[in-house]
């Protein structure tokens, strides 16, 4: 049962996401701009959005998961004040920075999963 959905093009950021979730037993799926958050599983729990993306950049994706009830971690290389008050005030719950994400995702499950 699919619990992660990951919107990140970067294969080699995907890679290192994916191998994350398989190692702490979290089932994930990749999805693109094309995916409607209507037709995710019920026993998705969180998903990850690389907002560098341009296609995953827009405010209607984050509303659109949050109204599936699900936990978001946003992803960019660098944080902005602006784009993290943008996101926090769409619903992103997390915003953290590429080069961290992998490093954190283990205490992130515990908190969303536990």
């Amino acid at each position: 049962m699919i619990e992660v959905l990951l919107f990140v093009k970067d294969f080699e950021l995907a890679s290192k996401i994916s191998e994350c979730c398989v190692d702490h037993s979290r089932n994930i799926e990749f999805s693109d701009e094309h995916s409607d958050p209507a037709d995710f599983p019920e026993s998705v729990k969180l998903a990850i959005v690389d907002f560098d993306e341009q296609v995953f950049s827009s405010v209607g994706l984050v509303s659109g998961l949050k109204q599936r009830n699900l936990k978001l971690i946003g992803i960019m290389h660098k944080i902005s004040n602006k784009d993290q008050k943008k996101l926090r005030s769409s619903g992103c719950d997390i915003i953290l920075t590429k080069s961290s994400i992998v490093k954190n995702l283990p205490n992130l499950f515990s908190e969303f999963f536990d």
